[in-house]
């Protein structure tokens, strides 16, 4: 029987992604992708660097450090979990589950690869891990959070089907933060079959 997880990915990759010659793909991160992510941080770090604060570093980094960064996510502590996004041979965005709240809640977080702004990855990425919080892990709540000041992380939420939930005030670490963050949060359907959480194999969710 095909698992959960291959016949999403199927499904996924079925047609190309607009505009480009391939379809959107996605994989766990791995040791592998050190490379693409070296470049895809060296490409995009003038523009991540506004809101993320570890991307302000990024110019003093060896490459010792962007091997430990990528060891870092893959090692990283559950529930996080983090994801490449490739069109072709190419890696056009990062997206990961992070804890949000509680046991019972994960959030969205994500970055674009510069030069491939406003082309429906992002909506693509996020839609993803609303699959995978949703529908394999049986997440009961999902959230999306972004600074105020982050214009190109205001519609993105709402396209995506979430509802705003609050505001928080929070520490700065990045050049352009305000430190008021916004939070959407969006609740997992009603009729999905169970995942996870629910009682469901982790095994039929596993990609050989």
């Amino acid at each position: 029987m095909r698992n959960g997880t291959q016949e999403f990915r199927d499904k996924a990759i079925k047609q190309n992604h607009p505009g480009f010659n391939h379809p959107l793909t996605f994989a766990p991160l791995q040791e592998k992708h050190t490379d693409l992510m070296m470049a895809a941080i060296w490409k995009s770090h003038p523009r991540l660097r506004n809101f993320i604060g570890w991307a302000r570093y990024v110019r003093s980094w060896s490459n010792n450090d962007f091997s430990q960064f990528v060891q870092d996510h893959i090692n990283d502590d559950a529930p996080n979990q983090h994801y490449v996004f490739m069109i072709g041979d190419e890696m056009v965005g990062l997206g990961s589950l992070l804890y949000a709240y509680d046991n019972y809640s994960v959030q969205v977080a994500l970055w674009t690869v510069t030069g491939f702004e406003g082309k429906g990855i992002g909506k693509a990425i996020v839609d993803t891990l609303t699959y995978i919080a949703f529908n394999v892990w049986g997440y009961p709540v999902l959230y999306y959070e972004h600074d105020a000041q982050n214009s190109s992380s205001k519609k993105l939420p709402q396209k995506c089907g979430f509802k705003f939930s609050h505001s928080k005030n929070v520490e700065k670490f990045a050049s352009q933060e305000s430190g008021l963050w916004f939070s959407w949060k969006k609740e997992r359907p009603k009729g999905l079959p169970d995942g996870i959480f629910q009682g469901r194999p982790i095994e039929e969710f596993t990609t050989p």
